[in-house]
């Protein structure tokens, strides 16, 4: 376990502690000596929780999940794009858990630390926790920012191929990947939109900010939800393109079957070795035959081009 004491504040009393990769054991002298919760240090130790908020006596307990910029492109699952943080907030603590160390909070966590070196916080009085707290969630909610922003990219080369000569199953299989991921998101948002919705501001002065932080976090949403449909609209219309492209295959197939079955019945028919047959006889029996034929391909062409069925 990486043990930090990123801040401590003598006036207000507050006491933030960072704990990277605890063992149940530690947690629970870290937990003892704050009086946390026994079933909101299980959840915290949960890597697969999803976004909730808790209120216990004087104590809130957050967790929030973080996009992973550490993620493989092919990873799809909540755990794979996203690492969770645990926050428990009570009268001079704020206690954050997580698994690894994440750039958004190292950045977070080197900032109020320098602010503390300096002797200036930023926000005085009641204000500080709670300022830490939306800190927090705000910087996890804007990692999802930057992958939102590359699964619209994304989204926008695949529509340039709409009409194009690629790969359709691999377009598709791009987009599928692209839509589960933005799906993952969007979720973490909802779920956190969610718990945000059920924080209730400590002070007047921070209302401020908690409203800031709720517009954020629907802002976020709104942006994954919006492309979650331009993802869901795009791969239909891969498949409604693809169908098409089949249906001309199809079609054209169709048309040379339909020219060949009436000559194919008449060379079948004359190609019987019967022993009466006027054409046998004649000299120009099997030329009369084969001009025939080509009256009966140019009749069946004329009607399929008069319906409009040799029409691109």
């Amino acid at each position: 376990m990486t043990r930090r004491l990123v801040l401590e504040v003598a006036e207000p009393r507050l006491e933030w502690l960072d704990l990277v990769d605890p063992s149940r054991e530690e947690l629970r002298e870290v937990a003892d000596r704050f009086g946390l919760f026994p079933t909101l240090v299980e959840d915290s130790l949960q890597p697969d929780h999803l976004p909730k908020y808790e209120k216990v006596a004087d104590t809130t307990f957050i967790i929030v999940r973080a996009h992973d910029e550490r993620c493989a492109p092919d990873c799809t699952t909540v755990q794979e794009l996203t690492r969770k943080v645990a926050i428990f907030c009570g009268p001079g603590f704020l206690v954050t858990v997580h698994r690894r160390d994440q750039p958004w909070l190292d950045a977070l966590r080197a900032e109020y630390a320098t602010r503390a070196e300096s002797g200036d916080h930023g926000r005085g009085g009641n204000g500080l926790a709670p300022g830490i707290v939306i800190d927090l969630l705000n910087g996890a909610v804007d990692t999802y920012e930057a992958p939102l922003e590359e699964a619209e990219s994304v989204l926008d080369a695949q529509e340039d191929t709409l009409f194009g000569a690629a790969d359709v199953v691999a377009v598709l299989r791009d987009i599928h990947m692209c839509k589960h991921r933005i799906n993952v998101y969007k979720r973490m948002l909802w779920h956190t939109l969610s718990a945000v919705a059920k924080l209730v501001p400590a002070s007047e002065p921070s209302a401020p900010l908690y409203q800031d932080l709720r517009e954020n976090v629907e802002n976020m949403h709104a942006f994954a939800d919006e492309l979650l449909d331009d993802a869901n609209n795009l791969l239909h219309l891969q498949l409604g393109i693809a169908a098409h492209r089949t249906n001309q295959v199809v079609r054209v197939l169709t048309l040379f079957s339909v020219f060949f079955m009436p000559l194919t019945f008449i060379v079948g028919v004359y190609g019987m070795n019967f022993r009466f047959m006027p054409e046998l006889g004649s000299r120009w029996g099997y030329p009369g035959v084969l001009v025939f034929m080509a009256l009966v391909a140019l009749a069946i062409y004329l009607w399929f081009r008069r319906r409009g069925w040799l029409r691109d």
